[in-house]
């Protein structure tokens, strides 16, 4: 592996519609859902050196980024093993150490900038984890005479799927997706520009007790339709199968629901696992008017104007 400074950019994502179709033999979810990456960036930078003797776990240096003071779920980040970002360097590392060639094992810190709130639908946690993945592959591939890592495509994309279901969206290279499987079975999808409103009431949900929370299960998701409708300036009808057992835990995310269909939003759902809520604006412009005009009425919520990434 290369010695060096590697920097990546770690996109959220949102959930545009997330239909839970059943339960799997292996205690997850069978979801499909269309997940695209937004203009809300967490910053991971790496640090790689030689080794001066045993190797040693990768280190993680945690900060928030300025202007991100009210970062929801912050009181909650960690940077210590349980922090996914450092989980993936680890077990890159694990994997690089056991690839079966006479290479020493890099000492490895991650430098994680945070903008992205933590524990709240919008896959800041494995985002960060898949920058961290990327970042090391690049590191692993500089160093390699044929310019291949170690760590081969297919290991990488196993290492994504143990470390969280959402990770393989963010190690791959399409912007948006519908995800099936646990997410981890991707196809690429043309998502048009789209102007979004992002509310956060500072709740943290995990995705765990979201999922218990479950009411039933829902119909498979109609991608296209939803999406023709939206070109058409009607309101796509995007559904979140885990939304109604949330809300019954967190009713005040109903009045926040309300809020954001009231200021003239469409498609307004919850994003994932929640508590972030998104609808879709008719321009820039009027997300940023919408996004004042809710923290105004409510100057306690996160809220943010962001537009879906587009190539």
């Amino acid at each position: 592996m290369r010695p060096g400074s590697y920097a990546e950019r770690a996109p959220a994502k949102v959930n545009l519609g997330l239909a839970v179709l059943t339960r799997r033999g292996d205690g997850f979810h069978e979801i499909e859902t269309l997940m695209a990456q937004v203009g809300l960036f967490d910053d991971v930078v790496l640090n790689v050196e030689l080794p001066t003797g045993e190797p040693v776990p990768a280190a993680l240096e945690l900060e928030m980024a300025d202007g991100a003071g009210d970062l929801p779920g912050a009181e909650t980040l960690t940077s210590d093993g349980s922090n996914l970002a450092l989980k993936a360097a680890n077990a890159y590392l694990r994997a690089h150490a056991s690839a079966g060639v006479a290479a020493p094992t890099p000492n490895v810190s991650v430098r994680l900038v945070k903008r992205v709130p933590v524990a709240a639908g919008l896959g800041g946690g494995s985002s960060d984890a898949g920058a961290v993945l990327r970042a090391l592959a690049r590191a692993d591939a500089a160093a390699a005479p044929d310019g291949q890592p170690l760590v081969t495509t297919a290991a990488l994309q196993q290492l994504a799927l143990e470390l969280g279901s959402d990770v393989p969206f963010f190690l791959g290279s399409a912007l948006a997706a519908v995800a099936r499987g646990r997410g981890e079975r991707l196809t690429p999808l043309d998502l048009p520009s789209l102007h979004l409103v992002l509310a956060n009431p500072g709740t943290a949900i995990s995705a765990s007790s979201a999922y218990q929370a479950l009411v039933g299960f829902t119909p498979r998701l109609r991608p296209e339709r939803a999406l023709a409708r939206l070109a058409e300036g009607l309101d796509p009808g995007w559904s979140n199968g885990l939304q109604p057992g949330v809300l019954r835990a967190h009713p005040e995310l109903r009045e926040l629901l309300a809020a954001l269909r009231g200021a003239g939003l469409k498609g307004v759902i919850m994003s994932g696992s929640g508590p972030t809520c998104v609808g879709v604006a008719a321009s820039g412009a009027a997300a940023e008017a919408v996004a004042a005009e809710l923290r105004l009425a409510d100057p306690r919520l996160w809220v943010r104007a962001v537009t879906t990434l587009s190539d």
